[in-house]
């Protein structure tokens, strides 16, 4: 059954199949839908209450592209699903752009967080170019004026795969992704939304072992999206309890052959 929750301005859209012996919330990545996620459940969790729901600027979620997404908003969201659902904690899955929300969502409320599987998750690490279009005038001038002239741009990205200075899948990557005025609008408007939710790496480290959490993170080794040497982004030193799934894949992690393999080596 399709849903919704509001957040101050967000009015969020979700899958809620409405039965089950744990609560589960998932967010997709970037380009998707809550469809993706719930067939993932399906396999990964058959037996849960999973609440998965469409980010926003994705499917039916109505956002106000003005606003950037809060931390508010993510507390508020997680509270309204908890009393949705009447349960005490729940359980949290993140794909990709979705990872980086269940990131910041441990930093925010980890003692009502049970289980914890970030698959590819975005977060770990902040792209230059990513901070510098949306922390400065300069830099949102710049795409903008790249989204009327891509060209440079994608000159640039295949001259570097050609002489193999970037990796080919890359470029087919930002092909894809910036191939028409529409996709490339999306893109910044995507990531104005998301700047507000970046995840401090130190103080989850701190949490998630003060707290004695057990995040799983699951990687593809063939991932040239999100690669895999940064799972020690998060790992590594005092977070000792987080568990790093390595699975003969790409990018494309949310299929029902994955979620089988994630299934069985979490158990």
């Amino acid at each position: 059954m399709r849903k919704t929750l509001r957040t101050g301005p967000v009015e969020w859209s979700c899958l809620d199949n409405e039965e089950g012996d744990e609560v589960w919330l998932t967010f997709h990545g970037y380009g998707q839908e809550a469809e993706v996620m719930q067939h993932f459940m399906k396999t990964f969790r058959p037996n849960a209450r999973v609440l998965s729901f469409d980010l926003p600027l994705h499917g039916k979620t109505v956002s106000d592209k003005q606003r950037p997404l809060s931390v508010k908003d993510l507390i508020e969201l997680q509270e309204k699903v908890l009393q949705e659902t009447g349960a005490k904690k729940c359980s949290v899955l993140g794909f990709s752009l979705g990872g980086k929300l269940v990131l910041k969502m441990v930093e925010l409320v980890p003692t009502k967080l049970e289980s914890i599987v970030l698959i590819a998750p975005d977060g770990l690490k902040t792209n230059p170019l990513y901070w510098f279009v949306t922390h400065t005038l300069i830099g949102k001038w710049l795409f903008q004026l790249m989204i009327l002239f891509p060209q440079p741009l994608l000159g640039i990205s295949k001259l570097l795969a050609i002489t193999q200075l970037m990796n080919p899948k890359i470029h087919d990557f930002v092909s894809s992704q910036m191939s028409t005025k529409a996709k490339r609008q999306k893109v910044l408007d995507s990531w104005m939304m998301f700047r507000d939710i970046t995840p401090s790496l130190n103080l989850l480290r701190t949490i998630i072992s003060d707290h004695e959490l057990r995040p799983y993170l699951v990687f593809g080794t063939k991932d040239r999206v999100i690669h895999p040497k940064l799972a020690k982004k998060l790992s590594r030193n005092n977070c000792r309890t987080a568990d790093v799934i390595m699975l003969d894949a790409g990018h494309n992690l949310t299929t029902k052959e994955i979620a089988l393999q994630i299934r069985d080596r979490m158990q």
